[in-house]
């Protein structure tokens, strides 16, 4: 009997509608429901998860660890619940939730046989996810050689991509990468797979197209036929669960085979984001990025205050210097126009002249001359990817 065949007849044996969820609490199946059905199951039905007030409920009865069924109490205006836990030679596998009926017995939730039947489904919950857990390794291995690969990898890697229908074929492929915020790797993965997990969930309600994804070195890694959607990127991280997660988009190719170009540059953007939260949030596209996408490729981390040149070296360490430098920085942004500036900067134009008189003066700079202003503002955008005016605000203090 399969997960959805076995849930019926759990829930036909006790008389009551149920749901399954897996070991993370998303909706693994759910039985038949005659009548009115509550608001909270069809919530969860909907979203394919557990609700957070359900999720700290089960956590807090350490519903995990009961040797048998337990009874969560009302809580806001949601009916109380039995849950028990799935096992599997001895290991939680999943959940089983259902609002008892109001004669219910409690000795009858713990009978040998209903026992005798949550334990089949917790081993066919185990063997979903075995199942699952080799499909993952089959696609990590495909996007490992599509992404990693010598030419003639990548190109058997997408063969078999497209062959299998794991994704489909299209015009163009586009790839997004997501990390965790701060640009620490995610060894867990924990963050990562959710994100691409919902990415997959939510492109398959939208679309017929199928994308396919995957977590390579704590990175989240997902390849869709088509071209980004900065809306979709940013709703795919725009969420309470993956508040710390960042996300960035590259260009499409016209071939599979050729979508690690696509990767390279979502890497970039993704680094955008990490490096300059201010400027681009938590997501970014390489189309967006202009001058960033080369100056991002730069050793970064490896750069001091000796690293830039002369005339900005001086101005973000000198008294003021961190809010004279976003004055230069907006100015230059505005195309030297102090009407501009000061409009942007929300202050009166004779408080910008004195700034800039302040500013060539530390900096001794020409701020007429085209050349002196590229270089000064290619040499605050890097003071800012690099961390650098934030180094130089600390010596201040």
């Amino acid at each position: 009997m399969n997960l959805d065949g076995a849930v019926q007849a759990f829930a036909d044996r006790i008389g009551r509608p149920v749901i399954v969820f897996d070991g993370d609490l998303n909706v693994a199946a759910f039985s038949v429901h005659e009548g009115q059905i509550d608001r909270a199951r069809l919530s969860m039905i909907l979203t394919h998860r557990a609700s957070k007030r359900a999720v700290a409920m089960i956590s807090e009865h350490r519903v995990d660890r009961a040797p048998g069924a337990v009874l969560l109490p009302v809580a806001a205006n949601v009916p109380s619940r039995v849950v028990a836990g799935l096992r599997y030679r001895g290991r939680v596998t999943g959940y089983v939730s259902y609002v008892p009926g109001e004669d219910e017995d409690p000795d009858l939730r713990d009978l040998p046989e209903v026992v005798a039947a949550r334990d089949d489904l917790g081993a066919l919950l185990a063997a979903r996810e075995a199942e699952r857990r080799e499909g993952a390794d089959h696609v990590l291995q495909l996007m490992s050689r599509l992404l990693d690969g010598q030419q003639d990898q990548r190109e058997s890697a997408a063969d078999e991509l497209l062959h299998d229908g794991l994704i489909s074929a299209a015009p163009q492929y586009s790839a997004m990468v997501f990390r965790a915020g701060g640009g620490d790797i995610d060894r867990s993965n924990a963050g990562a797979r959710l994100v691409i997990d919902r990415a997959l969930k939510e492109i398959s309600r939208i679309s017929s197209l199928k994308a396919v994804g995957t977590v390579i070195d704590g990175e989240g890694v997902l390849v869709i036929p088509r071209e980004i959607n900065p809306a979709r990127l940013r709703g795919l991280v725009d969420d309470p669960l993956h508040a710390t997660t960042r996300g960035g988009g590259g260009a499409s190719r016209e071939r599979l085979a050729d979508v690690r170009d696509s990767r390279r540059e979502a890497r970039i953007a993704v680094r955008a984001t990490i490096r300059d939260p201010d400027r681009y949030g938590a997501t970014a596209i390489w189309a967006d990025l202009g001058v960033d996408r080369l100056l991002l490729q730069l050793p970064l981390d490896r750069m001091s205050l000796a690293d830039l040149p002369d005339p900005v070296a001086e101005l973000l360490t000198a008294g003021s210097g961190p809010d004279l430098a976003k004055t230069l920085e907006v100015y230059l942004d505005s195309g030297a126009d102090a009407q501009r500036t000061a409009q942007r900067l929300h202050i009166h134009r004779s408080t910008l002249y004195y700034r800039l008189d302040r500013i060539r003066a530390i900096s001794d700079a020409d701020l007429g001359d085209g050349l002196v202003r590229r270089e000064l503002h290619v040499a605050l955008r890097v003071a800012a990817l690099a961390g650098l005016r934030q180094d130089a605000s600390a010596i201040e203090l």
